[in-house]
């Protein structure tokens, strides 16, 4: 490997380096409290426990029939 051609490797990754340690970045705790606050307001149908069951009509993985006998074909 040329000594040309390893420099351009390097430029680039000292790049890639500057590139992410420009990235706006936030705390921990504000990531945090952003966090809790999504589990908080959007309820997760995989955890039951915590939120109840759920109505039909709010069951994003319930397949609503459009007449017939709801059976679909794959």
């Amino acid at each position: 490997m040329s000594t040309e051609v390893r420099l351009q490797r390097q430029l680039e990754h000292n790049k890639r380096l500057r590139e992410q340690f420009e990235r706006e970045r936030i705390s921990v705790s504000q990531a945090s409290s952003s966090l809790i606050q999504y589990c908080m307001s959007n309820k997760d149908v995989f955890i039951t426990p915590v939120w109840g069951e759920l109505e039909k009509q709010d069951d994003p993985f319930l397949v609503q029939p459009k007449g017939g006998c709801g059976c679909s074909v794959m």
